[in-house]
């Protein structure tokens, strides 16, 4: 149950809907600002960005403080992650994506997944990649975080899991695949955080960056 719930989390995040048509993408490319001065070097002034669609976005990105740049019109469908070419990313540019990914999806949250969860963050540290969780008595069905925590704890239900995780994921779209793909290279674990809205009690599940690259070598 959890690992269907994990990926339901996932999949509505990552997948982009593609919903523009041509004409939009044109003029967003046309209107997306260089990120470079005259000179061809980086400027520290405020740039707005449209559209993260290539490697050399995501380079871009690895040169900069978000703080420097303005995403107030970038939403997750501009974030191209089915089109990307992944295969060089660096550790850095990873690292710079993902903090791009939360600091836009952010914006879009909370966001109701479905049976009483509502996605409500997501956060980054120097080890993790955490979407939190919560859920409402009718999602729990009285099971307590405590009993979660027995579950995710317990060396035979999480193998169980991580089975199911592989099936998931060798049937999962090519999106959540690619999530995935930037999350290891950039060496963080991915935690799944759940809150019980009524109680404030949380439980979290912890997938190692070693784990997840398991996962992706089946």
């Amino acid at each position: 149950m959890m690992a269907a719930v994990m990926f339901g989390i996932l999949i509505a995040f990552a997948s982009c809907n593609n919903k523009k048509s041509n004409k939009d993408v044109e003029d967003d490319e046309e209107e997306t600002e260089q990120l470079e001065n005259e000179n061809g070097k980086s400027s520290q002034k405020a740039a707005a960005l449209k559209k993260v669609a290539s490697l050399e976005d995501i380079e871009a990105l690895a040169d900069y403080d978000l703080d420097d740049i303005d995403i107030s019109e970038l939403d997750m469908d501009d974030i191209d992650l089915e089109n990307l070419d992944l295969s060089e990313l660096t550790e850095s540019q990873a690292n710079a994506l993902l903090d791009l990914v939360m600091l836009v999806g952010n914006k879009e949250l909370p966001q109701d997944v479905g049976d009483g969860m509502t996605m409500s963050s997501i956060d980054i540290d120097d080890d993790d990649v955490s979407f939190v969780l919560k859920m409402d008595p009718q999602a729990l069905g009285g099971i307590t975080m405590d009993q979660f925590d027995m579950v995710f704890n317990n060396p035979e239900l999480r193998s169980m899991m991580m089975t199911e995780m592989m099936k998931n994921f060798e049937s999962g779209d090519d999106n959540m695949k690619t999530f995935f793909k930037v999350i290891t290279t950039a060496n963080k674990n991915l935690v799944i955080k759940f809150i019980d809205k009524n109680s404030g009690d949380e439980a979290n599940m912890t997938i190692t960056a070693d784990e997840l690259k398991s996962i992706q070598n089946q």
